[in-house]
């Protein structure tokens, strides 16, 4: 079997990750980078790798605010879609770039990482207790909420989607942000609440989520070997492989339904107030 040929679009830091990912797994070769930045890719425009390269599927690493157009450009192009998170900055991008892959029937995957862990089964979590107190690579758009940097799209959804793999639906979310820290509640359908506190931290303690339940409490490791991030692309490349896109960690529909919280929780810091959640998600 021939190896599927990867485009990478957006070679910054989390690129440079799936790079070296896609670079040491048998079956997948890298064929073609592009990045608006010159010389940093071998395209400054991710339409002529698009166009001019024979591709299987395309790794989406731009920032959040600038995902509609190559997804779609990619769907209609019949690639697979390895999408980093958040999904998008709004959800008319999200729900645009959902109708077009729904349309060409291509495997899409979300970079939600935690959901490549080997998640504990039948909990029934009363408390989530989630941190992400770090440092982190500077990003031009890192910090900017106009391209979707904002703490909560780019680093506390991370906590969000979790949280909601193993508590299930969120109906109302409420927050606060002090001194560049945010602090987030989240509201369960199942009657559990979830709580995050995000911040750019050097030398801070990490991240780590604690889920407590009747039964008793169940530290997660965010942190194994091999890192979540290496096996959710390779999950990915494996669908792609098998033609099976419920092969892959994070599907679009779960990535779509954590941006509908994490916009919630923008909103609940914004006003002050909580917010509910208008559907299921």
């Amino acid at each position: 079997m021939r190896d599927l040929r990867i485009g990478l679009v957006g070679v910054g830091w989390v690129g440079a990750t799936h790079r070296t990912t896609l670079a040491e797994t048998e079956g997948a070769e890298l064929v073609a980078t592009a990045d608006v930045i010159p010389g940093r890719g071998d395209y400054e425009d991710w339409r002529a790798m698009i166009a001019n390269e024979r591709l299987d599927a395309v790794v989406i690493c731009t920032p959040p605010m600038h995902h509609r157009e190559p997804v779609i450009a990619a769907a209609e192009a019949g690639l697979a879609i390895y999408l980093e998170k958040p999904v998008a900055g709004t959800l008319d991008d999200a729900h645009a770039m959902s109708a077009a892959i729904a349309g060409s029937g291509c495997i899409c995957a979300v970079g939600y990482q935690y959901r490549a862990l080997r998640l504990p089964t039948n909990l029934r979590p009363r408390a989530l207790l989630g941190r992400g107190l770090s440092d982190t690579a500077d990003r031009s758009w890192f910090g900017d909420a106009t391209q979707g940097g904002s703490q909560i799209l780019e680093r506390a959804s991370h906590l969000i989607d979790l949280q909601r793999a193993l508590a299930g639906d969120v109906k109302q979310v409420s927050g606060h942000e002090q001194s560049g820290l945010v602090s987030l509640t989240l509201e369960f359908a199942s009657g559990a609440v979830g709580s995050i506190v995000v911040g750019r931290v050097p030398n801070g303690p990490g991240w780590s989520l604690d889920v407590v339940s009747d039964d008793g409490n169940v530290a997660i490791d965010l942190d194994p070997d091999p890192p979540p991030i290496r096996t959710s692309l390779q999950r990915f490349l494996e669908a792609v492989r098998r033609r099976d896109g419920s092969l892959v960690c994070c599907s679009l529909a779960e990535g779509v339904a954590t941006l509908e919280v994490a916009l919630a929780c923008e909103r609940a810091v914004r006003v002050g107030e909580s917010v509910a959640l208008t559907a299921a998600n």
